[in-house]
């Protein structure tokens, strides 16, 4: 695709000359006929020792279009035209339709002809597959269970009988919609299973990575809204209600009955506990325990999160104090 082409399809500007680009690629490696991109000055030494042939920069950073040296696609934001950028050189592949003969279709189970179905894959009596979904090799869908136009479900995962999938989810390898809550009683001093006779519900474009687990509600249903953005290895625990375009990256894990709201964002290997409230478009930094309600719009971080400004104004004062420790410690050993 020429340049030119490009830089319209995504809204920017062209500085320097035309060229015809096949692909996209990092900058340290990127060729001549590639386009790569740089977010910020920190890569500047990056950018004036790549070879690529085009390369994708911000509005904001003038140093960066002086230091450029090939021709540039100015964007008003780069991570937004990436993703439309390898949406335009690198389409996802696109597999024929058919229901593989290894595959297994429960009695009352409603395929589409449009869909493709692999092997090992099996689909619960009376499930509901719609129009134009990929059922990768070994999926479970169980009975009962909905899943909504242009879905991808990849190899291994389960959706579980009851549960509802909305149009064009993407599931991830070995993950687990609808596994069994961990709720407890305790009978003669010993803990006993409250059985999950809930659903789970996803809406629309929502995506979750690899091998998270979606626990099923007790009663009712645990739901992820339209346009969620789950990483690899999150648990949601059950009856959680996740509001529109909620993020969760990698190793997180939600207890029972959490409420998240619109456009929050939790950072890697968060922990939060049962019942907690966080507020719409509230901030959670990597590695932090929520114990308690997060007002909307709220940045927090540590262990407990508090607020972050606190938990940094902490981090300063500890580390203040090991300085003075080790300083009187120095002087008593001279």
């Amino acid at each position: 695709m020429l340049l030119s082409e490009i830089a319209r399809r995504l809204g920017g500007s062209l500085r320097g000359r035309d060229l015809e680009i096949s692909g996209a690629a990092p900058l340290d490696t990127a060729g001549v006929d590639e386009i790569s991109l740089c977010t910020s000055e920190r890569k500047l030494a990056a950018l004036r020792r790549s070879k690529a042939g085009a390369v994708l920069l911000p509005k904001q950073v003038p140093q960066l279009l002086s230091e450029a040296p090939c021709p540039v696609v100015l964007v008003d934001d780069v991570r937004l035209a990436l993703a439309r950028l390898i949406d335009l050189l690198h389409p996802p592949p696109v597999s024929p339709p058919g229901i593989s003969p290894r595959a297994s279709l429960g009695e009352g189970a409603r395929v589409p002809a449009s869909c493709r179905v692999e092997a090992e894959a099996c689909i619960g009596e009376r499930a509901e597959i719609g129009e134009r979904c990929h059922i990768g090799a070994g999926v479970v869908v169980g009975e009962g269970a909905v899943v909504g136009d242009d879905c991808f479900i990849a190899p291994g995962a389960i959706i579980a009988s009851g549960c509802r999938l909305g149009r064009r989810v993407r599931i991830g390898a070995g993950t687990i919609i609808g596994s069994e809550g961990f709720g407890l009683a305790s009978e003669e001093g010993r803990p006993r299973t409250i059985r999950a006779v809930g659903t789970v519900v996803i809406e629309d474009e929502v995506e979750i990575g690899a091998n998270c687990t979606i626990a099923r509600a007790t009663l009712g249903e645990t739901r992820l809204g339209r346009g969620c953005r789950l990483d690899d290895q999150v648990h949601i625990g059950h009856n959680c209600l996740l509001e529109e375009g909620v993020i969760i990256a990698a190793q997180s894990g939600i207890g029972g009955s959490v409420r998240i709201g619109r456009g929050a964002i939790l950072g890697g290997q968060v922990g939060v506990a049962d019942h907690v409230e966080i507020g719409a478009g509230a901030q959670i930094g990597a590695r932090s325990a929520v114990a308690g309600n997060v007002p909307e719009g709220a940045r927090v971080a540590g262990y407990p999160a508090v607020a972050i400004e606190e938990w940094l104004g902490e981090r300063v004062l500890l580390r203040r104090l090991r300085r003075r420790t080790k300083t009187k410690k120095d002087r008593k050993e001279s």
